[in-house]
């Protein structure tokens, strides 16, 4: 069992958070003027001052507006641990020559996860696009905190404010409030919207702690909630790798070296970093393939001195002391994560990544890019997820390129009289000059991107060396 601290990185991001430091996000301000927007809107500075709050003081909020924060400590954090196990045969072949056979697991617990405490209220949003919808006559039955018309609510709109004009019949399905002084509540369908109308700024459960949707008491005036996404990483996450292992190993003799190992494996976890986002709702829908899973791995290296009968003079010189040596590598490729930025689950959760997918329509196979325009997979397979929905794409998709990959190394020694010699040394990369590709594009969002390859690993590379010994 091994146990593994909270990464420092973590640690540090509490240096810039409120009340002790300021982080925040501002849209289109100037560059001298970037508290104060280029249609005239103003946005709090909280950089007028850090404040220095004793344990139990009440702290106003407000003046950080909108809050967004990151890396927030939780307060039932564990310490992060993995047990590892496994059993090997080993068999002589020969004098030389041994062969091992084995199985190696390990489960990762507590593992450090990303998950927005403060996710936008999908529910919220479908129910204010449902009023906008009904507005039947046109008369905006919604609009913004300036009386301007809101023409509903979709996509990044978790931080947007909303008012729902008074006489206002809530529409099938009601409409759910995040917050009010006795928490969420739901107004069913039919209800009449009362004299006050309806407040909303944000649809997060904790956008204004203080705002009472009913009466607007509390609700900040010029439509800046207080909290954005809150950004927990939380020790939540678990890992499974399990793999068979095989090690054909040659130790030096007759001028020959060699080892072969080839596995065979499956890693599965929720995040393969803390970088990657949970589904709030439902983490274990996370549940895939690992990033760095590779189904199938095999690597040989050999170094050989070349058998050449001993000669005598310059042929000696010419044609003695030359080795080969070299590393074979092949193996499958890593899963690809698939991704969409189009916030399609309302939640407006963008720290390191969204966590909502697109929806796979079609059966899902790859292709060779170098004849579908660079294409490693049918980016048509995809579309936009329902509004509301994480789409039904998995996490990651098996599988992207493999690799198959060939070094060697050609060297002559030299002796030079009784003390020194010279080491003569030609090195090939990727010999066959084999086109190998990384991982396509994965985010939706990318537009023409979306599955195309863009980047490959080094072309066939030559160096040469000459070295030295006395």
């Amino acid at each position: 069992m091994f146990y593994n601290p909270i990464e420092q990185l973590v640690l540090m991001q509490f240096s810039a958070g409120p009340p002790f430091g300021g982080a925040m996000q501002v849209y289109e301000g100037l560059f001298n003027t970037p508290f104060i927007g280029q249609n005239g809107s103003a946005t709090p500075n909280p950089f007028d001052g850090i404040l220095s709050p004793k344990r139990g003081d009440i702290i106003d909020w407000s003046g950080f507006r909108p809050l967004l924060l990151y890396g927030d400590f939780q307060p039932n954090m564990r310490t992060q641990y993995s047990v590892q196990y496994n059993v090997s045969f080993s068999r002589e072949l020969a004098k030389d020559t041994v062969l091992q056979i084995g199985y190696v697991g390990s489960q990762g617990h507590r593992l450090l996860a990303t998950h927005d405490l403060n996710y936008g209220i999908a529910q919220t949003c479908l129910g204010l696009n449902a009023i906008w919808q009904n507005r039947g006559d046109g008369n905006p039955l919604l609009t913004g905190p300036g009386g301007d018309p809101v023409s509903g609510c979709g996509p990044y709109g978790e931080d947007s404010s909303y008012f729902v004009q008074p006489g206002t019949v809530i529409p099938t399905g009601g409409l759910y409030l995040p917050y009010g002084p006795n928490g969420p509540t739901i107004l069913p369908a039919g209800t009449v919207v009362g004299p006050n109308g309806i407040t909303l700024v944000g649809t997060r459960r904790y956008s204004s702690p203080a705002c009472d949707p009913i009466t607007g008491t509390g609700c900040p005036t010029d439509g800046i909630p207080v909290f954005s996404s809150i950004f927990a990483q939380d020790t939540v996450g678990n890992s499974s790798y399990n793999s068979l292992q095989v090690l054909l190993e040659k130790r030096f003799s007759r001028g020959l070296q060699l080892q072969a190992a080839y596995t065979w494996s499956k890693s599965i976890d929720d995040s393969s970093s803390f970088e990657s986002i949970l589904n709030p709702l439902d983490p274990r829908a996370n549940r895939a393939l690992s990033l760095f899973d590779t189904r199938h791995r095999f690597v040989l290296n050999y170094d050989w001195q070349l058998p050449v009968p001993r000669m005598k003079g310059f042929a000696n010189v010419l044609f003695n002391g030359w080795s080969a040596s070299g590393i074979v590598t092949a193996q499958s490729g890593f899963p690809m994560r698939i991704s969409s930025s189009e916030d399609m689950e309302l939640q407006g959760s963008n720290g390191f990544e969204f966590p909502g997918q697109p929806n796979l329509v079609g059966t899902f196979h790859t292709q060779d890019p170098r004849t579908h325009d660079g294409y490693y997979f049918d980016p048509s397979l995809f579309t936009t997820a329902d509004p509301g929905t994480f789409g039904n794409v998995p996490r990651t998709i098996c599988c992207g390129p493999g690799m198959f990959n060939i070094d060697m190394a050609f060297a002559k020694t030299t002796g030079i009289g009784e003390k020194a010699k010279a080491e003569f040394r030609i090195e090939v990369f990727n010999l066959l000059n084999h086109t190998q590709f990384y991982n396509p594009e994965g985010n939706f969002s990318a537009g023409p991107d979306f599955g195309r390859v863009k980047q490959a690993r080094d072309p066939r590379l030559l160096q040469a060396a000459l070295k030295f010994h006395f």
